[in-house]
């Protein structure tokens, strides 16, 4: 590592310091321009085929005297980051699941197809606990409430991503989301607890995985006051990504990790809200951080000049690049890169990610006895679909088309609607013999403030018509406390996932054709308790 620092000039530390967001609407030959100036350490893709992907890093690399390292979001499969690949049902759903041979195997065979991609680096897995219900942002996308729970099954899914040194992790977000019923990107948020429930649930996580040899964390927009009270009289306080004593006190020196530590999106309110856009590079760096996530087109001067004038020591600047170095020699980036993609193999991803879909069903009401559904074949049945009218477009939303492909191929005639009147009920209920209520609100495809149910959603129970109907399921897709906002229900089932491999779990479940195995990762008291350690 010495000799490759000290071949590299100023131009080239800096430049390692920025990992850049690619996407489909960018322009090659801007992208090229920018590159040849910045000479960035990583880029980070969405939504791009696997030839775009390469054509970004083959234009980083042109420039750049050490590999550029490709980053992306595969929080739940290779479909999560990349067009048109399989996607895993959600963390959630793993956690459900309660099986961590399976989960390591399907994170192994994601890996492979990553790296085939030109993907090096994932910023997963999610380690968050889920606390609190009302949490917008985490929701389906942890694991579980329990730290055990997510400790064990997060070190599976982190074990086979990194098996080969196909793909390096980013375990996220660190001081730890889940507890805040707030959304880190619209401001700061909070992570309450006192210093010893901290070391107890999040602490014990991150020693885990840290255990596991993670690469590298994810620093976020949360605030830990119990370690660093540091409080402004109108901002508040410090996000781990501006707070020395989070990133480098506690993660780096208590903690023991030795990895690179990369920001979350600096574009993020619960960032860039809190100091001048010119400091927050600077603050990030100085702070203990390695790699910045979304610069802005001046962080590079920004960073060169604070380097120059000493505010930035050459200690702490080649600190962090020997931490970026390091990450990129853990994900074979200094080996032949054909010769590595030579070793992969074809994948069976699809078959494990439909083993974690249907061992991922779980019923928690089942009080008139219709499950499993006894339908005759050409049987009616009605889908009626709530969600957030403002969905996500992007490659890893999916929406509930499988569901009803699974139901057609078994013979049942379907009819699908969103967000219907009650009067719209009222008028078609008694022409079918089933109907499935589906709900599909998460952080997956609704990041906003609140993913509590309103006015789109309600006016299909409406008078209650469409509760007399002998044969209504509620399957929830999302968020898994839906019982809470819906009481009423007398068949319940949660999904944590609206992955096309969930949808067609869930079908199997209804039917009969397999058994509801999974396990609950969460609790909703008063409701039913979590059954996971």
């Amino acid at each position: 590592m010495e000799q490759i620092l000290e071949m590299m000039d100023m131009d080239d530390l800096c430049g390692q310091l920025l990992c850049y967001d690619v996407s489909p609407k960018d322009d090659p030959e801007q992208i090229d321009r920018l590159f040849q100036k910045i000479r960035p350490g990583g880029i980070f893709v969405s939504n791009l085929t696997p030839e775009q992907i390469k054509l970004y890093a083959d234009i980083a690399n042109k420039y750049t005297k050490v590999p550029v390292i490709v980053a992306a979001d595969v929080e739940n499969g290779p479909g999560s980051a990349i067009a048109g690949e399989t996607m895993l049902p959600h963390p959630m759903a793993w956690g459900a699941c309660d099986d961590e041979a399976l989960i390591e195997r399907a994170a192994e065979e994601t890996a492979k197809i990553c790296r085939k991609s030109g993907i090096h680096w994932t910023l997963s897995p999610i380690v968050d606990i889920n606390i609190n219900p009302n949490n917008p942002l985490v929701n389906i996308r942890a694991i579980s409430d329990s730290a055990r729970q997510v400790a064990k099954i997060g070190g599976a899914m982190l074990k086979g991503l990194q098996k080969n040194g196909y793909l390096v992790c980013s375990c996220k977000h660190f001081p730890g989301d889940g507890v805040d019923d707030r959304n880190q990107h619209f401001c700061t948020s909070i992570n309450r607890l006192s210093f010893s429930e901290w070391m107890e649930t999040y602490g014990y996580v991150y020693r885990s995985m840290i255990e596991l040899g993670t690469a590298s964390f994810m620093a976020a927009h949360i605030a830990l006051p119990a370690f660093d009270g540091e409080k402004d009289e109108i901002t508040g306080y410090k996000p781990s990504v501006l707070s020395h004593k989070l990133m480098t006190e506690l993660l780096k020196e208590k903690l023991g990790f030795k990895g690179c530590i990369v920001s979350d999106a600096m574009s993020m309110i619960g960032a860039c809200a809190m100091t001048d856009l010119k400091r927050l590079p600077i603050e990030f760096i100085n702070a203990g951080g390695d790699i910045i996530l979304f610069p802005e087109d001046g962080d590079f001067d920004l960073l060169k000049a604070a380097v120059l004038n000493n505010e930035i020591s050459q200690e702490r600047l080649k600190d962090a690049v020997r931490r970026i170095l390091a990450m990129k020699q853990k994900a074979r980036l200094f080996e032949d890169q054909k010769q590595v993609e030579e070793e992969i193999q074809g994948t069976k991803l699809d078959v494990l990610a439909d083993e974690i879909g249907e061992k991922s069903i779980k019923v928690i009401r089942n009080a008139k006895n219709i499950l499993p559904l006894s339908l005759a074949e050409g049987a009616r049945v009605l889908l009626v679909n709530l969600q957030k009218q403002e969905q996500i477009q992007s490659t890893y939303v999916r929406g509930l088309d499988e569901l009803e492909r699974e139901l057609k191929r078994r013979g049942f005639q379907t009819t699908v609607m969103v967000n219907p009147a009650h009067t719209a009920i009222r008028e078609v209920m008694d022409s079918y013999d089933c109907i499935l209520v589906n709900c599909k609100m998460s952080s997956q495809d609704y990041p906003g403030g609140s993913l509590r149910a309103g006015w789109d959603q309600f006016p299909a129970f409406w008078r209650g018509y469409l509760l007399k109907h002998p044969k209504v399921i509620f399957t929830s897709f999302g968020d898994p406390y839906k019982l809470y906002e819906f009481p009423f229900l007398h068949t319940y089932i949660n999904a944590f996932s609206f992955s096309e491999s969930s949808q067609r779990g869930l079908v199997k479940v209804l039917l009969g054709e397999a058994e509801p195995v999974a396990k609950n990762p969460v609790s909703l008291p008063e409701f039913f308790e979590r059954e996971v350690e």
